[in-house]
């Protein structure tokens, strides 16, 4: 059993990155993501699924064009090979991100 404490996640997060893996299996990996206001997420697709949770904070997620508002609770879902990008974080955004199968696994 792996338990996670999202808080304790967040503070390993090195200065110059956006996110730590704190969970992988060969079936999935869990990341926690921290944006904050000033940074920049490129547009991207990953080859996985993700799920990503909102656990603090608030922004915009762009998914292949549409743009919609995220806060904190919000579940969002992508299918493997959907362009995307996270903008306009409102002071801290703080996530946690399931890949299935994990990332980086199926390239």
């Amino acid at each position: 059993m792996d338990v996670l404490n999202v808080s304790d996640a967040v503070g390993d997060i090195a200065d110059d990155q956006d996110s730590t893996e704190a969970i992988r299996t060969d079936a999935v990996s869990l990341e926690v993501m921290r944006f904050e206001e000033g940074d920049e997420d490129p547009l991207h697709a990953h080859a996985e699924n993700e799920i990503y949770h909102v656990n603090a904070g608030a922004g915009k997620i762009n998914v292949e064009g549409d743009t919609t508002d995220v806060s904190a609770g919000d579940v969002v879902h992508l299918e493997p090979g959907t362009e995307h990008q996270f903008l306009d974080f409102e002071d801290e955004l703080v996530m946690t991100v399931l890949y299935a199968p994990a990332k980086g696994s199926t390239e």
